[in-house]
């Protein structure tokens, strides 16, 4: 379940990458059916990366079930990773061709998916989760994606979660 789990998130996190190059290029295999209707195909596209990560949300409730209960300090990463997302936008918009575009596109999603920037994605702020480093008693820092705002460890009690690796947990 983990690995597919992983398929999704890695595939939302890198799915902006294609929605840019298949708009940017007016990619529509349906020009001709739709007619003057062609723009709800780059709707459709734009609607990718919040579909993958709905099916990951779904995924993640068949998770391990874990609890998280003493914390000794906690910090906010929300704007941690922005930095790659507008990577992704600014090499899907130079990139030229379909062969180019699918070779980046594929060591993209080989480089998300062995890192851990798979697990932050946009979409996720959108649907209103925060994401938190979080240090425990044993000093070992994990992420934790929850919809909770957490300003301190004293406001923190213990939380029920699912355990997405050893390091990275979600509030579902």
């Amino acid at each position: 379940m983990n690995f597919i789990l992983r398929l999704f998130l890695t595939f939302g996190s890198v799915s902006f990458f294609l929605v840019v190059f298949l708009i940017q290029n007016d990619i529509n295999p349906l020009q001709k059916q739709l007619g003057i209707f062609s723009w709800i195909i780059h709707v459709i596209y734009a609607l990718i990366p919040f579909v993958t990560i709905l099916i990951a949300l779904a995924l993640c409730k068949c998770l391990e079930k874990s609890t998280i209960t003493k914390v000794i300090s906690i910090d906010p990463s929300n704007n941690d990773f922005l930095d790659n997302y507008f990577a992704f936008f600014f090499v899907a918009l130079s990139v030229k061709g379909l062969t180019t575009f699918w070779v980046i596109f594929g060591i993209t999603i080989i480089f998300t998916y062995v890192s851990r920037v798979s697990y932050f994605n946009p979409v996720f702020l959108v649907f209103g989760y925060r994401f938190y480093y979080i240090e425990s008693d044993e000093k070992v820092k994990i992420m934790l994606i929850s919809r909770k705002k957490i300003l301190s460890p004293k406001t923190y009690g213990t939380i029920s979660v699912r355990r997405i690796n050893d390091y990275t947990f979600i509030d579902i």
